[in-house]
C-alpha cells in the first residue's frame, strides 16, 4: 500500500495464460531512482518534467519465479502475524522485492488538486 513515508506502492500479478508472475511498482522519482536498475535518463527526464510544473511518477517491474513469489508470500504472511515490530517487519519483506527493478516509464501529470487562481463566491480579498 501507498504511504507518505514510502512514497510508492506495488502489486503482484500473475498472467492467467502464461503463468508469469510480475511485481509492478510505482512511486516518486526521488525514491524510485535507487530502486530501478541504472539508466542514464531518469534523473534528467524527471528534472525536465518538474521544471515544467508536472508531478512525476516512475513505474517499474520485476518478473518473479514461482519460488521467489512463494518465498516472499510466506515471509510476508509471517511478518503480518508478528506480535512485535509488525510494521517494520512487513516493510522489510516488501523492500526485499524492491531491488534492481526494470524501469518501464516516467510519467508527468499536471496537478489540478492544488489551489487554483479562480474566483470563488465565498472568497474574501483584502
Amino acid at each position: 500500500p501507498f504511504t507518505s513515508e514510502s512514497k510508492r506502492m506495488g502489486i503482484i500479478v500473475q498472467d492467467v495464460l502464461s503463468g508469469e508472475i510480475t511485481f509492478y511498482l510505482k512511486g516518486a522519482d526521488v525514491v524510485m531512482t535507487s530502486i530501478v536498475q541504472y539508466n542514464d535518463w531518469l534523473n534528467e527526464g524527471s528534472g525536465n518534467m518538474a521544471r515544467e510544473g508536472l508531478r512525476t511518477l516512475v513505474v517499474a517491474k520485476k518478473t518473479l519465479t514461482y519460488e521467489q513469489y512463494h518465498d516472499f508470500e510466506s515471509k510476508y504472511n509471517a511478518a503480518r502475524l508478528s506480535i512485535t515490530d509488525r510494521l517494520q517487519r512487513v516493510q522489510t519483506v516488501i523492500e526485499s522485492l524492491e531491488r534492481e527493478m526494470e524501469l518501464l516509464c516516467l510519467t508527468g501529470v499536471e496537478d489540478r488538486l492544488q489551489v487554483s487562481n479562480f474566483y470563488h463566491p465565498y472568497t474574501f480579498v483584502n
